[in-house]
């Protein structure tokens, strides 16, 4: 019997021995999951940022004034007059 229950207690505790280890190993892999969790919420919140100025920048950028400014001043286009334009409409039937 001294023999069965020795062999009982190794079993016991080979088993307790692994579940420490498997449970050390999992909270090491938990930890490693919270960083790259922590790692992904940053990136998302300077994505935001970025995004928002990059939009403000576009907003800006492509308002009709500045299309006329740009037009006027650095391609040197003017408008034009009554005499230039030609109205185009369809054929009267």
């Amino acid at each position: 019997m001294n023999r069965l229950e020795n062999l009982f207690r190794a079993i016991c505790l080979g088993f307790s021995a692994l579940m420490l280890v498997l449970s050390l190993l999992c909270g090491i892999r938990l930890a490693a999951v919270n960083d790259l969790a922590a790692d992904r919420e940053r990136e998302v919140k300077r994505l935001r940022a970025e995004n928002a100025r990059l939009r403000a920048r576009c907003e800006s950028s492509m308002s009709l004034e500045e299309i006329e400014r740009y037009a006027e001043e650095e391609l040197g286009m003017q408008r034009l007059s009554g005499e230039q334009m030609i109205w185009v409409g369809e054929p009267v039937r």
